[in-house]
């Protein structure tokens, strides 16, 4: 995770229900092709994954041991706002469950890391969106990583619905090729488990491009890892979102999270199910004061996802 100031460093149903979001989804993107929003799904660039490779890869050692995924340090110092609510949330049933939102663990060149992701509904009911930096270093020359496993509903350990490997993983060439941060975010696909796709198992929400950055009662979910937190339970802050700049993209989000939040679903609209529509996805927090890339517990931030968020997520689903 990046944080956002002097030195930042980068973060975090039921069938009626999906089938309404998915709907809404669709819509939207109907919508946006209509004004000529969408990207060519060319320009999605998505990369295959070998789900074998992965299962392998990851031992209960491994994944235990992985770390919450940090960024670099970045620059602009946003004021100081006040802290949303935030409260653990529950993988089970009860108030705060949301199983769509889980960790998400990858293999960097520099070690073994982890996100925060959430399936989302499409046409193959198998993708989770994330921060683009969780999948990709970002910038010519780089490349994606490797062996990218989902928990979802995590808990102290995984849930009942286990681990699912990817088949594919795409970011924004906007990402891939220049590392601009208002474009941090990217999809993964998931193999089946046993004929069953993510959706059909967890449920999805459905993702919207465009939107503002002023949000109220924005519900921001993200897996924590430094402390006070340890990345073993799934939190969820409640607040209204603001452009602290009219010329930078970012939406800013009074939360405390830490790195780890990377890539947590930012919903508006939420459905007492939890489910709802991610309109951006954790990308950096404010950095501490003295910088040293940890982050200052004041805030995260986000761009909202663009009109050609529906392109990529159809080019990572069809790979």
């Amino acid at each position: 995770m990046r944080t956002h100031s002097a030195s930042t460093h980068s973060v975090r149903g039921s069938a009626a229900l999906a089938g309404v979001l998915r709907a809404a989804a669709v819509l939207a993107a109907a919508a946006a092709v209509a004004v000529g929003g969408l990207a060519p799904a060319s320009a999605a660039e998505p990369a295959a994954e070998s789900p074998q490779g992965a299962r392998a890869y990851w031992t209960s050692e491994k994944i235990w041991a992985a770390e919450p995924d940090q960024g670099e340090p970045a620059t602009q110092p946003p004021p100081v706002a006040a802290l949303g609510s935030a409260d653990p949330a529950s993988s089970g049933s009860g108030a705060g469950v949301n199983v769509t939102v889980g960790r998400l663990f990858f293999r960097k060149p520099t070690g073994d890391a982890y996100c925060t992701a959430a399936a989302v509904n499409s046409a193959t009911r198998n993708l989770i969106i994330t921060a683009a930096h969780c999948v990709h270093a970002g910038g010519a020359g780089q490349r994606y990583y490797d062996d990218f496993l989902f928990a979802p509903g995590w808990k102290n350990g995984p849930s009942a619905h286990g681990y699912w490997t990817a088949t594919a993983v795409g970011a924004p060439p906007e990402w891939t090729q220049s590392k601009k941060w208002d474009h941090d975010y990217a999809f993964v696909r998931l193999a089946a488990d046993n004929g069953r796709q993510l959706v059909d198992r967890v449920g999805g929400n459905a993702v919207v491009g465009g939107a503002g950055h002023v949000v109220p009662d924005a519900q921001i979910w993200a897996y924590p890892g430094d402390a006070p937190y340890t990345g073993q339970v799934a939190y969820r802050c409640v607040v209204t979102t603001t452009r602290p700049f009219s010329y930078a993209p970012d939406a800013r989000a009074g939360c405390d999270f830490n790195h780890g939040a990377s890539g947590g679903p930012w919903l508006k609209d939420v459905l007492p199910t939890g489910q709802g529509y991610i309109w951006a996805v954790t990308s950096r927090c404010e950095s501490a004061p003295g910088g040293g890339g940890a982050c200052a517990g004041t805030a995260l931030f986000a761009a909202p996802l663009p009109p050609d968020v529906y392109a990529l997520r159809d080019a990572v689903g069809s790979r």
